[in-house]
């Protein structure tokens, strides 16, 4: 790695890229053990003692490291004195920001933007339109890769639903990826993950909570499909991950229903779907009081706001809510 400038900026919302930003810096920066090395969060952030300690000359060695995590000074206005800290940084200290939010119109951003570097990782559900495409093609590649030195391969079109079922934040679909690895350890290398090892391994809460949500919405209790939709929001989960799961819990009741139309049983139905009994016993009373063409919209609903999103005509968090309470 190049010698980095002695102001970095770490920003973003994607923590795994991040990290692995934060995790390469140090290393190239601080010695394991060195007296040189300084780390503040939170609470403990002390802009007077920071400023201190980077005017102080290295001990035995050519520079000291500061890190600081979460300070806020990005985001927002910043006060005098803080920017006073940043504004004769000797050559001997390296300063590492490490934050979430970083406003372009900040005046600490501006001085590291002016003085040293910014390393800005944005999520690929926080991307539009092509951006957004690009970026989601770019980690399934790299999930791809991973399962690939790790002996595993993948289809595309499970490991599409294993992003979209664990959103495309790295840091969350990397801990599945390793979950998966694991659970197919004793298998030939250069096996394939399967829909049933995603099913098997992979975390279902956000899938469960959808779930219950749609059966509030089936049942014609929107105001309890709003409210826990909300919820969903507030624990930040992207909307379009969300909108994946409506569409194929969708596709799963309008499939249900067209067989019981045939006349199959409900052990048919499961074999038919490969899905277990217990799904198709919930499916049935989620479904019992809405017919095939009610469900049929709802689809077509679901890939009219999926079509707006992509096209940049809507926000992502808006086209959900519509799909909830039309």
């Amino acid at each position: 790695m190049k010698s980095p400038k002695n102001l970095i900026l770490i920003c973003g919302d994607e923590e795994y890229l991040k990290e692995q930003k934060k995790k390469e810096l140090l290393d190239a920066l601080v010695t394991p053990g060195s007296l040189n090395y300084n780390a503040f969060a939170d609470e403990a952030i002390d802009a007077n003692e920071i400023g201190r300690m980077s005017s102080t000359l290295p001990f035995f060695e050519d520079h000291r490291t500061i890190l600081i995590s979460d300070s806020g000074w990005t985001h927002g206005a910043v006060e005098d004195p803080v920017l006073e800290v940043f504004a004769d940084v000797p050559d001997t200290t390296y300063i590492i920001l490490f934050e979430n939010e970083a406003d372009n119109g900040n005046k600490l951003v501006k001085l590291f933007k002016e003085k040293g570097e910014i390393f800005r990782f944005t999520s690929a559900d926080s991307k539009r339109g092509k951006d957004a495409s690009a970026a989601k093609t770019d980690i399934r590649n790299w999930a791809r890769d991973y399962l690939k030195k790790e002996g595993r391969n993948i289809d595309g079109s499970v490991l599409n639903d294993l992003c979209e079922l664990t959103g495309y934040d790295m840091q969350n679909l990397s801990t599945e990826l390793e979950k998966l690895v694991c659970y197919t350890f004793d298998r030939p290398k250069g096996s394939k993950i399967s829909p049933a090892d995603i099913d098997s391994i992979v975390s279902r809460t956000l899938s469960d909570r959808v779930f219950e949500m749609m059966g509030h919405k089936l049942a014609g209790r929107n105001a309890k499909a709003v409210g826990m939709l909300e919820e969903l929001f507030a624990l930040k989960n992207p909307p379009m991950r969300i909108l994946y799961i409506i569409v194929r819990q969708y596709n799963q009741a309008y499939q249900l229903k067209e067989l019981k139309r045939q006349g199959l049983s409900d052990a048919q139905i499961a074999a038919k779907m490969q899905i277990q009994d217990w799904l198709v016993r919930r499916l049935n009373d989620q479904t019992r009081n809405i017919s095939l063409s009610e469900l049929r919209n709802g689809l077509e609903l679901c890939a009219e706001m999926e079509t707006k999103v992509k096209n940049g005509d809507m926000p992502d968090r808006l086209a959900v809510e519509i799909v909830m309470t039309s």
